[in-house]
């Protein structure tokens, strides 16, 4: 019996772990993402060769799908006895989070539409001003940003979701997660002003990015707070 319940709190933990370091990937592959293999498709002054642009696309494509399907593992590795207890919000959390991927497809297929517009600006130079280039560019350039921005908002609105499930579990420490929820949602707040075609306000995003380091690390070193009382014999007997 003693063993069987060492093996429960190992798998909680492990659980825990695994959240806090698909956390951290999901940040690593987030710098990558926007600093390396966007840059040179957003920032494009004709340095990169046009035949790697598609290139370069695909990976970003792969790399942006798999960051975003994160939000969905970390609801789909929560504790079991938690998800029951908390069903309507683990199926809140699941739906944004599967909206989220959605909606990064949608951006990348927005983003293709700028590639090949870069890929076949040379040809049509010749023929076409420079005024009405810049026309098209801008034109395929806002649908691609309009679509970024609601992704974000999308997936800021999965992770304040999933806070909101860890702090109603007592998961992690309440002031931590609180603080969590308050950065998330200065994060929507920041990208809410896109919506309305105002400058993004980056001083509010700042607090996201303390929250995304400090709590998988929490997650690495302390796990759930919640995993010894889920496993004992008096919660399980009330479901």
């Amino acid at each position: 019996m003693f063993d069987i319940f060492e093996q429960g709190i190992f798998k909680k933990c492990t659980s825990s772990k695994a959240i806090g370091c698909l956390m951290l990937l999901q940040m690593a592959l987030g710098l990558l993402l926007n600093f390396y293999y966007l840059k040179p498709i957003l920032t494009y002054n004709n340095e990169t060769p046009i035949e790697l642009l598609n290139t370069i696309l695909g990976v970003a494509t792969l790399l942006a799908l798999l960051v975003s399907a994160l939000n969905l593992v970390f609801g789909l590795l929560l504790p079991k006895q938690q998800i029951k207890r908390q069903f309507r919000t683990f199926r809140v959390l699941v739906l944004l989070a599967t909206a989220g991927i959605v909606m990064c497809a949608n951006e990348y297929a927005q983003l293709s539409k700028y590639v090949t517009f870069l890929t076949t600006v040379i040809d049509l130079q010749p023929d076409t001003s420079a005024s009405t280039l810049e026309l098209i560019r801008t034109s395929i350039a806002a649908g691609r940003n309009e679509a970024h921005f609601l992704s974000i908002f999308i997936s800021s609105t999965s992770l304040f979701v999933f806070y909101i499930f860890l702090l109603r579990g007592r998961m992690i420490p309440t002031l931590l997660c609180v603080f969590a929820i308050a950065a998330v949602f200065g994060q929507l707040i920041a990208v809410g002003h896109t919506f309305f075609q105002a400058a993004i306000p980056n001083i509010i995003q700042l607090p996201l990015s303390i929250t995304q380091l400090v709590v998988p690390f929490y997650l690495l070193i302390y796990g759930f707070k919640s995993d010894e009382f889920l496993l004992s014999p008096d919660s399980q007997s009330t479901h």
